[in-house]
């Protein structure tokens, strides 16, 4: 696979929301087969990196704005369009006013998310993953289990055999870390403590060549934000 060069977007703390000193990292066109995403291939990439395949999953129309306060992540589309809402917190429990109506923080970064996008995500950075071109009013629905891990005697088998249809992406994390689901507020007063998770030692799409590597330089004293 021919290693795209990462697009890099900056997202600056809230009231509510950590976010992170590292940029959010994007890379386009990945894992592609005759126009089409080998979830395989996204699988093999992000296990021989050190990052751990956890979850597939299939979005609707709604999500709870979010982010993990004790890992690194890595998304990438499998099938789509979708989009996603970076860097604020919901203000609202109406799920069609947080994701529709403007009941959020100000600032956001919204983007569609298209077949072959992978994120590279810093621990703190708040994304609200739903799917605004279907007809279900349903929830997120993992595929694969319960999140945490893949549900399979044969997990890399599993994935390439999932159907594939809507907005599906792939999520994985750094090799022994744990992730939790934190909301705006979870870390006022403690923001450092998100932002001083270190670093994974490869990055999920081009391993040694760049990516995290060069881009995640944050060190507790100075920030590139």
């Amino acid at each position: 696979m021919e290693l795209p060069e990462p697009i890099i977007y900056n997202i600056k703390p809230t009231k509510l929301i950590p976010n992170s000193p590292k940029p959010l990292i994007h890379y386009k066109g990945c894992f592609l087969r005759d126009g089409k995403v080998d979830p395989v291939l996204a699988y093999d990439t992000f296990k021989s990196n050190g990052w751990d395949p956890q979850w597939v999953t299939r979005y609707g129309s709604h999500q709870r704005s979010h982010y993990h306060g004790q890992a690194h992540e890595v998304m990438a589309v499998l099938s789509g369009p979708g989009a996603i809402r970076w860097g604020v917190a919901d203000l609202d429990d109406d799920s069609d006013k947080h994701t529709y109506g403007g009941a959020n923080e100000e600032g956001s970064l919204h983007m569609q998310a298209n077949v072959g996008d992978v994120f590279v995500i810093p621990a703190g950075i708040t994304h609200k993953n739903y799917n605004p071109y279907t007809a279900s009013t349903r929830d997120a629905t993992c595929l694969t289990g319960d999140a945490h891990y893949i549900e399979s005697e044969d997990p890399r088998k599993l994935v390439g055999e999932l159907p594939l249809i809507e907005f599906t992406m792939i999520g994985a994390y750094p090799t022994g870390s744990t992730w939790t689901w934190e909301e705006g507020g979870d870390h006022v007063g403690r923001y450092e403590s998100v932002w001083n998770i270190p670093n994974p030692v490869r990055d999920p799409v081009r391993g040694d060549q760049g990516g995290i590597n060069k881009l995640w330089r944050y060190n507790g004293r100075e920030s590139n934000i």
